[in-house]
């Protein structure tokens, strides 16, 4: 976790804020089995894996919300 707290990144593909799945959290498998949780916010989305940009969990969240045009099943 970074200093002050999470770190919040922002959607290209998801307008995040007031949207339905917010404070929904998903865990997600890194490459060694480790298990991270991602969850959206209003800014955005949050991963506690180590990664210092957007990572791969987050990203694979968004395409899924793509993939089904919002509506995550």
């Amino acid at each position: 976790m970074a200093k002050y707290g999470p770190r919040i990144f922002t959607s290209d593909l998801i307008n995040t804020k007031d949207h339905w799945a917010v404070d929904t959290e998903w865990h997600v498998s890194g490459s060694k089995d480790n298990i991270y949780t991602i969850k959206m916010s209003d800014k955005g989305f949050t991963c506690d894996c180590p990664a210092f940009k957007k990572c791969k969990h987050i990203k694979s969240i968004e395409e899924k919300f793509e993939d089904t045009n919002n509506e995550f099943l």
